[in-house]
């Protein structure tokens, strides 16, 4: 695995981030661990003018925070997002692209993320939930910290087969 420059910084999503990422968000790659179908151009529009506003397109109680990770001169390695809910719970979920994948960037976009989300919110924990056969996002997952927390036996169907549902917990101390 090589080693990631710290140039890396976090852009957030806006309504202009859509033609510029829309390649890289229809790939087929990103979706196979997931039930998603690969977003039209519409909805990937709607979606980031929602992330813009920092509102959940279906949850009007959630605040929805994403970012574009970016390497020097603009080169576009992935998205990260963390949903916070009405209850505090919040949740992290990223996407690299797969120019960029298996590179040591995921640790570092998904680090700056969650320093910026603890930064501007009092968040206490942090949730993940991943597929079980997902082995790249859960190494990030433990290496950001995550532990496995909750397994939802065959919550999933992906590779037209059922699969279960890891769900991983990273708590912050208040001293953070």
């Amino acid at each position: 695995m090589g080693k990631a420059p710290v140039s890396l910084h976090l852009e957030k999503v806006t309504p202009d981030h859509v033609e510029l990422l829309y390649a890289h968000l229809s790939d087929p790659i990103l979706y196979e661990y997931l039930e998603d179908e690969i977003p039209t151009l519409d909805e990937i529009k709607h979606q980031f003018k929602f992330a813009a506003l920092e509102k959940s397109p279906d949850n009007d109680s959630m605040i929805w925070l994403k970012w574009v990770a970016i390497l020097p001169p603009h080169q576009y390695v992935g998205v990260v997002e963390i949903g916070i809910f009405a209850d505090g719970y919040a949740e992290i979920g990223f996407m690299t692209f797969a120019n960029f994948q298996k590179q040591g960037y995921a640790p570092i976009y998904c680090s700056n993320a969650i320093a910026q989300a603890k930064e501007r919110f009092n968040l206490t924990a942090l949730h993940a939930s991943v597929n079980e056969q997902n082995y790249a996002s859960r190494q990030v997952l433990e290496r950001l910290g995550f532990k496995l927390y909750n397994i939802n036996k065959n919550a999933e169907f992906v590779k037209d087969k059922l699969s279960d549902e890891l769900i991983y917990h990273l708590t912050f101390s208040h001293c953070d």
